[in-house]
């Protein structure tokens, strides 16, 4: 029996092809896929409340709490900032005689800044904790002079739950 072109799509027995007798999908096929976005959704909302919930400080590593109290006292000496600088320096620093006080403070910072530039550093590295009491190498330099990179051995202490640069 020859098909006619009129007949095509329809199969020897008069019926629609495979692909016209496909049902059309239900919603019991999709809660797989609904039951899956609706856990997705649920773990974003408790990650995102998390991070509003728990401050950033909290969030930070040992290492890099280290590494923030360090840049803090050379961005307060970079700012000439006595107060920052004194916020970020172990109490035993600021007992001692040796400490220098405001004046002080900034003239020798100005006068360093002016020769020099302002002190940067490319990396602190070594990071050694033991407690409340931390070593770290940082690696800096002076703006003026980039190729003459030094390395200073840091003491970093824990005190009232911040870490505070000290000399020892």
């Amino acid at each position: 029996m020859a098909k006619r072109a009129d007949d095509q799509g329809r199969s020897e027995s008069g019926g629609r092809s495979d692909d016209q007798m496909t049902p059309a999908p239900s919603w019991k096929a999709a809660w797989p896929f609904l039951v899956a976005l609706g856990l997705v959704v649920v773990a974003a909302v408790g990650i995102s409340i998390s991070y509003l919930i728990r401050p950033a400080d909290d969030r930070m590593s040992t290492e890099a709490h280290i590494q923030h109290a360090v840049n803090d006292v050379y961005t307060a000496r970079n700012e000439l900032d006595y107060t920052r600088y004194r916020e970020a320096t172990c109490a035993a620093e600021l007992a001692s005689d040796s400490f220098p006080d405001e004046d002080t403070f900034v003239e020798q910072n100005r006068v360093s800044f002016e020769e020099n530039g302002q002190i940067v550093i490319p990396e602190i590295s070594e990071i050694d904790v033991n407690g409340d009491r931390a070593t770290a190498q940082v690696h800096w330099h002076f703006d003026e002079t980039p190729d003459s990179e030094q390395v200073t051995d840091v003491v970093v202490v824990r005190e009232d739950g911040d870490w505070k640069v000290c000399t020892s």
